[in-house]
């Protein structure tokens, strides 16, 4: 079958793009390749060196340029003993050594202390730790010191107000607002021991004042024949359970003496004897 003029203008014109298609990437390949680079042993070994010796000596230029801002004390020193123009000298600013002064005052008396001033930073510490006398710890013990060094007069804790009871050693206005509270809750000590059942009141503590404590007789009494549930749990001994027990025994038959209140399973025969003064029948 002849092909008509135009169909062969189209066959050549597809075979010149198919040949275009196949030989244009060979061609640039040629005119772009580039031979690969042949290095030595030798010389990748020397490069290595070349650039190991470029960076060790940038290293000790930076170093031997830099410049510590902090001093080395001069002599062993007592941080309690040095001045603002002293911690000056060694590299703080005169608002850090004013806080140094103030955190060492009553001295310094070991490591620990010294790191928790924090205006100290790690690299003065650093210089300056095996330059430190440290004080004896009797520096911290001087307040109490002084209070017990004062004349201590003996007070009665059952008619006491805070202000007696602070002046005694170790009872500051927290202990001497806890103690009047709790002894308004039972209604009176009946022994000093008592004491120790104030919240966070320690035998260290009780021991410390107890030559100086006297006790009245001053106790208030609940009548457990009109005593309301209320007015019995509000005891410091007294819960509800025991409380509504005794009120419910009461309705079914009065108390004819305190020890009647027995007769409730809950209260045993400590429980008894740690309510018996500050109960009383009528």
């Amino acid at each position: 079958m002849e092909l008509s003029k135009r169909n062969r203008r189209g066959l050549l014109g597809l075979i010149f793009i198919c040949l275009f298609i196949a030989i244009t990437p060979r061609i640039l390949n040629a005119m772009f390749s580039v031979d690969d680079p042949i290095i030595s042993y030798e010389e990748a070994r020397k490069m290595h060196i070349d650039i190991s010796t470029k960076k060790s000596n940038s290293k000790k230029r930076s170093k031997s340029t830099y410049k510590s801002r902090y001093s080395v004390p001069s002599s062993k020193f007592n941080p309690k003993d040095y001045s603002i123009n002293d911690w000056m000298k060694l590299g703080l600013s005169e608002k850090q050594s004013a806080i140094v002064i103030k955190f060492s005052e009553r001295g310094v008396s070991n490591e620990d202390e010294l790191k928790r001033i924090f205006v100290i930073p790690e690299e003065l510490y650093e210089l300056m730790k095996d330059s430190i006398i440290y004080s004896p710890k009797e520096y911290r013990n001087q307040k109490r010191e002084a209070s017990l060094e004062r004349k201590i007069e003996n007070i009665d804790i059952n008619i006491c107000n805070e202000s007696d009871l602070k002046n005694l050693p170790g009872i500051g206005e927290y202990f001497a607002t806890k103690i009047i509270e709790y002894r308004e809750r039972l209604g009176g000590f009946h022994t000093t021991n008592q004491l120790l059942e104030v919240w966070k009141f320690d035998r260290e503590r009780f021991d410390e004042i107890s030559p100086y404590l006297t006790r009245s007789n001053k106790i208030f009494k609940l009548n457990i024949n009109e005593a309301s549930i209320d007015e019995l749990k509000a005891h410091p001994y007294i819960s509800y359970g025991i409380a509504n027990s005794i009120v419910k025994m009461r309705l079914q038959n009065s108390y004819n003496t305190i020890e009647d209140i027995k007769r409730s399973k809950l209260i045993d025969e400590e429980l008894f004897e740690k309510l018996k003064p500050y109960l009383e029948c009528k």
